[in-house]
């Protein structure tokens, strides 16, 4: 009983907890920072066209990054499609080779029942034959026993 009670009391506070913080740490607009005046004079033309040159260097930076960054999704994109392609044929290979075996299994499937069908007609020839031989064995005794 106690253990639930904590539990549920400790799931309860973090619930409430992120429910009261209402964004306050995700939101800058709490803070309020000391704003400073812009003072016109030489330095700061100066420091504003340092700052766009800066932002333009930044720019074009994001900018090769994100070329380079689609150059490589493009590279692993072909290469993703090369290595599909390569699985592909050798699952192609791999059901010719299937199908070889195949043909092969029937091929000495068909000569093993053939052979086994020939092994038993041979086997009841075999049989009738022994059987002729008995049946004359028993023939002959039988005479030799009315001779005597």
């Amino acid at each position: 009983m106690n253990k639930k009670f904590i539990i549920s009391t400790l799931m309860l506070v973090s619930m409430a907890g992120s429910a009261f913080a209402n964004g306050m740490v995700f939101d800058p607009t709490a803070y309020s920072a000391p704003k400073e005046v812009p003072t016109v004079n030489k330095t700061t033309t100066t420091n504003t066209t340092a700052q766009l040159q800066a932002n333009k260097s930044i720019t074009t930076n994001i900018q090769k990054q994100s070329n380079l960054a689609q150059d490589a999704l493009s590279e692993q994109s072909t290469n993703f499609n090369n290595a599909l392609f390569e699985l592909d044929s050798a699952q192609v290979n791999l059901r010719n080779e299937l199908l070889e075996y195949k043909s092969k299994y029937q091929e000495i499937d068909t000569q093993y029942k053939l052979i086994k069908e020939q092994r038993k007609v041979l086997g009841n020839q075999v049989k009738s034959v022994e059987k002729r031989i008995k049946d004359i064995e028993k023939s002959k005794s039988q005479i030799r026993k009315t001779m005597i």
